[in-house]
């Protein structure tokens, strides 16, 4: 398994989804279409696809704040990736 891979591609999702949080905030409603499914690239390179994997994945991705700085992205990509670990 390639941690900084997964960790980038968490990284990327998150950024992906400040912005799809953000447009639902200002009521700017955003389809399925616009999703990227990573979560699906991320449970394939990490050989998990238990409810509780992708329960605490979407979790994360609802909660992320779309004034988040990269810094505080890329922790918490680093954070989720440890956490989805405990999951396999």
């Amino acid at each position: 398994m390639d941690r900084e891979l997964i960790i980038r591609l968490i990284e990327q999702d998150i950024k992906h989804n400040q912005l799809i949080n953000g447009f639902n905030r200002i009521g700017l409603i955003v389809s399925e279409d616009h999703h990227l499914n990573i979560v699906g690239i991320v449970s394939g390179l990490m050989g998990n696809s238990s409810d509780d994997w992708f329960d605490l994945y979407h979790k994360t991705m609802l909660d992320v704040e779309p004034s988040m700085i990269s810094k505080e992205g890329l922790s918490a990509s680093e954070k989720l990736f440890d956490d989805l670990s405990t999951k396999n």
